[in-house]
């Protein structure tokens, strides 16, 4: 008998080497521009299949444009030797929820530019698709760009297959604690699993309501505040607009990490 291939995910190989991403624990690094906005209860709700329900306020979300370093727990040296399989960029619109009278949140769309974060992203319940993302990144030895300081601005912008998808901007005013935060790293995700069968008119291999957590949460010694602007464009297959007109209230930028250890399954709709 021929030994089982092994391997976390695809591909699967007699040794496991190739595998596209490692087993969790997963730890991350990010640096966030976040854009809180407010949509129509009505319009945000039909993205919520039950058991899942409204957030606290409904129709509050976010616009996250980020970048991210990103380890598995067995390949600690990956970012010495293939740095490339550590750093990505995202874009995401997100939207508060509940389950069972617990505030949580959940990811409606998002574009990634590096295929091991889309690959771990469907595992998580993400609904990952290929783009490229924009992000204002200043150094602080360049003598013509400026500090982050009251008044500089920072912009974030999403693609996908040659269209525009969405932009913003946020113009720095004050600091704060990360605990003035309107969605701290410590509120849970709920996500909809879902992989299809293989076979013809067989109602989906996945279909689950899973809990998603962190630990280790960390922030950076500056959490900013300021004002911000947003703008969607329409697209033929995109639907990232479904949302309707968005009232930007106000945009955060900062930096964090954290640990995930892996998630647990809540309901099954299959």
């Amino acid at each position: 008998m021929r030994p089982p291939l092994k391997g976390y995910c695809y591909p699967l190989t007699p040794s496991g080497t190739s595998s596209l991403v490692g087993p969790p624990p997963w730890h991350y690094a990010t640096e966030y521009l976040n854009l809180l906005f407010r949509a129509d209860p009505d319009k945000v709700a039909p993205f919520l299949p039950e058991p899942l329900e409204p957030g606290p306020d409904p129709g509050l979300g976010y616009v996250a444009f980020s970048q991210w370093w990103s380890l598995w727990q067995d390949r600690p040296d990956l970012a010495a030797t293939h740095p490339e399989r550590t750093q990505y960029r995202e874009a995401a619109v997100w939207v508060g929820c509940s389950y069972r009278g617990r505030p949580g949140q959940i990811c409606l769309f998002i574009w990634v530019d590096n295929d091991f974060s889309l690959a771990r992203g469907w595992f998580m319940g993400f609904p990952k698709r290929l783009g490229a993302i924009e992000f204002s990144e200043y150094h602080p030895l360049n003598p013509l760009m400026p500090p982050l300081e009251s008044g500089t601005v920072l912009r974030g912008a999403a693609l996908a297959h040659g269209e525009r998808l969405m932009e913003g901007t946020l113009t720095l005013r004050d600091r704060i604690s990360p605990q003035e935060l309107p969605f701290p790293l410590a509120r849970p995700l709920f996500h909809i699993r879902h992989f299809p069968s293989i076979e013809a008119g067989a109602p989906p291999s996945v279909l689950e309501l899973v809990e998603l957590g962190a630990e280790n949460v960390r922030f950076g010694e500056e959490v900013w505040r300021g004002e911000g602007t947003l703008r969607l464009f329409p697209s033929d297959l995109e639907e990232h607009t479904a949302l309707g007109e968005l009232e930007v209230l106000e945009g955060y930028h900062y930096h964090s990490g954290y640990t995930f250890p892996g998630g647990k399954v809540l309901h099954r709709w299959s």
